[in-house]
């Protein structure tokens, strides 16, 4: 009995074991599940997608949170914008799970970017996230089943995004020749534009770089400062009285009173501007920094400066309302601000946005009125509050070839401040074109604060041309460059100067501040028609060079005055005009001026004194030199060299009581004196 009992057992196993084994090769219509050890599929490729081996998920032009039952995760629609693709928790999956995100569209772009996203406070590659962001882009990501995912990037070879770039992490997107590599290390954190910068998230860095010119105006070619400070290449544009005063202020004008205060630096140990005072209380303030608030920079919006106006009741205060917008500094993606810094060698003008592209037209050109005048802000700033104890103001800015154009809706002159020296590559290759529109009433270039009333020391401009279009009018008293303080090493150096049809070149006049000197050092100055052709507009052929500068020695070397020829309009009546100074001439030469200089100084030799030599004449020219009737006797001397070369006369002596015409070069000293003591 126990025997038949163990043989039905054995069949009973055998018959179970044979139904098993054939529901695993012929499964037929009802295949194990997955739960249950087996596929839940009757195909192989149905096995493999059931099992997660193979499993593909298509999003389109929408954020997406990836399942952990996800494999394959890609695009099956075009972005419109930038989208997020959100990893699912590294603790949700099987440490060493494998996830592929990928462009499949082919349509993402450096703008609409896929971002592929950390869940939690996971890491990818040890930041937050890793982008695709170009087409075909795609990412191959593991997890370590706990907090961290491992991303490589594959696809298309250049397509996707990184998400470390020295240091910084986050989308960061590159573009050609941006980047100095070397092996797989950056050599340096440089940019290839201030542009493309500014669209970065830069945090990681303290100090950055950026490449030279790619495009006029792309700021290359500077190093920038992160800082959490104001920017100090920023101007003010606007201000209002916030304190009258209240009683008792002494009626006047005041030009040389400081402000201090706020956030900024000015001249003077604080900035001035025009205060006016009527009726016992302050009644306006202007120019505060001078023209365009050239010497008041890094103040904030809101900055309240306070100046001490003389017999007022309590201390007047005028608070900032704007500031200009830097062109040279700039904030990042992030919110990082980065200040540009001050190059050793100068400051290259297109670093602050200037753009040389005049090339004929002012109609496609750009307006540099405003990045020129930033530039020679900046190049100002002061880092003491007073230099002769100590610290440091102004600095070089240099034009490179070529033409850049300015002033097309200029109302202000353009101002170079203290100590600012402006350097071209020279008086014919460099050029700054005034818009034809300039206003023909106002002074084109002023050579520091014209308000401030007191000597400006260094501002000199050096090696290129400041040109009018010939037949532009002009005021006969405007002029090209313009100055009533600059001396010590200041003035113009190897300049050519273009005043257009009727304005003036040049205005050195009152020289306040003291008898230092100032230069005028192998300039050139041209153009100008008859007095005849420059009636319109109520213009007259007036002085193309104008000196009346105080008790201040002026240095003129190696100058030429020329107008135009009789077929253009010319010639030009008037060039040098001396009216006072002490005037030291080493070397004149006129063409198509009737009267190339003229010493006209009333009142004594104590108002100026003037000395010629190596000069020589030109065509269309009656008098080299003129010395009009009220001219002081005696303060004025010729001396060989000399040539009339086409002049009349050496001297045209219309003094009264002088000893006449000077009508042929002599090799002697002459001075002109009166009466008996005459010299030749």
């Amino acid at each position: 009995m126990k025997l038949l009992r163990g043989l039905a057992a054995l069949a009973l196993a055998f018959t179970l074991a044979s139904t098993n084994v054939f529901a695993q090769v012929s499964p037929g219509t009802s295949p194990l599940s997955v739960l249950d050890g087996g596929t839940g599929a009757a195909t192989a490729a149905n096995a493999r997608s059931n099992l997660q081996v193979d499993r593909f998920t298509g999003q389109g032009n929408a954020n997406y949170t990836i399942l952990a039952s996800d494999r394959v995760v890609g695009t099956n629609a075009a972005f419109t914008a930038s989208r997020t693709w959100t990893l699912p928790a590294a603790n949700a999956v099987n440490a060493g799970h494998s996830l592929i995100v990928a462009d499949f569209q082919g349509t993402v772009t450096g703008s609409n970017t896929l971002i592929i996203a950390r869940a939690g406070s996971d890491t990818i590659n040890g930041g937050t996230s890793v982008t695709i962001s170009s087409a075909n882009g795609a990412y191959l990501l593991w997890s370590d089943g706990s907090s961290k995912w491992t991303a490589q990037a594959i696809g298309a070879s250049a397509a996707s995004g990184v998400s470390s770039l020295d240091g910084a992490t986050g989308a960061i997107s590159t573009q050609a020749g941006s980047l100095d590599v070397t092996g797989s290390t950056l050599s340096g954190n440089v940019l290839s534009s201030r542009t493309f910068a500014a669209t970065q998230d830069l945090s990681a860095f303290s100090a950055i770089q950026t490449l030279g010119y790619a495009t006029a105006g792309d700021g290359g070619g500077a190093i920038f400062q992160k800082t959490a400070g104001n920017f100090i290449d920023t101007r003010i544009t606007g201000g209002s009285i916030t304190n009258n005063g209240t009683s008792g202020c002494t009626n006047g004008t005041y030009y040389t009173l400081a402000f201090t205060g706020g956030n900024g630096r000015g001249e003077l140990g604080g900035t001035t501007g025009v205060i006016t005072v009527s009726g016992n209380v302050v009644t306006s303030i202007a120019n505060v920094g001078g023209y365009n608030g050239a010497m008041a920079v890094g103040y904030l919006a809101g900055d309240v400066l306070s100046v001490t106006v003389p017999g007022c009741a309590s201390t007047v205060t005028w608070t900032v309302s704007s500031v200009s917008t830097p062109t040279g500094s700039f904030t990042d993606s992030a919110g990082n601000k980065w200040q540009i810094t001050y190059p050793a060698a100068g400051l290259d003008a297109r670093a602050m946005g200037v753009k040389f592209d005049w090339d004929g037209t002012d109609g496609t050109a750009t307006d540099n009125f405003a990045t020129l005048q930033n530039a020679f802000s900046f190049a100002w700033y002061k880092t003491s509050t007073s230099i002769d104890v100590g610290g440091t103001q102004g600095g070089l800015v240099l034009l490179t070839k070529q033409t850049a154009m300015i002033g097309c809706a200029a109302t202000t002159p353009i101002v170079v401040p203290y100590g600012v020296k402006v350097k071209g590559q020279g008086n014919y290759s460099t050029a700054i074109k005034m818009c034809n529109t300039f206003p023909t009433g106002t002074n084109q270039w002023e050579l520091c604060n014209s308000f401030a009333h007191v000597a400006c020391f260094g501002t000199l401009l050096e090696d290129f041309q400041i040109f009018n279009q010939f037949d532009i009018v002009g005021s006969s008293s405007r002029s090209t460059v313009y100055t009533n303080s600059a001396q010590h090493e200041a003035g113009m150096r190897r300049m050519a100067i273009y005043p257009g049809a009727c304005g003036r070149a040049a205005t050195y006049e009152t020289g306040y501040g003291g008898a230092t000197y100032i230069l005028l050092d192998s300039v050139e100055f041209k153009g100008g028609k008859s007095s005849a052709n420059c009636t319109a507009g109520g213009s007259s052929g007036g002085a193309q060079v104008y000196i009346n500068y105080g008790t201040t020695q002026v240095i003129v070397d190696n100058i030429n005055v020329a107008g135009l020829s009789s077929g253009s309009g010319g010639p030009r009546e008037f060039g040098l005009v001396i009216a006072g100074g002490f005037v030291d001439i080493r070397g004149l030469h006129a063409e198509q001026v009737l009267n190339p200089a003229t010493i006209n100084i009333a009142g004594g030799v104590a108002n100026g004194m003037v000395r010629a030599r190596n000069v020589i004449g030109g065509v269309d020219c009656v008098g080299l030199f003129t010395l009009p009737n009220g001219n002081t006797f005696g303060n004025f001397m010729i001396s060989p060299p000399m040539a009339q070369n086409g002049c009349t006369h050496m001297v045209v002596n219309g003094m009264s009581g002088g000893a006449g015409n000077m009508t042929a070069a002599t090799a002697t000293d002459v001075v002109f004196l009166s009466g008996s003591n005459k010299a030749w």
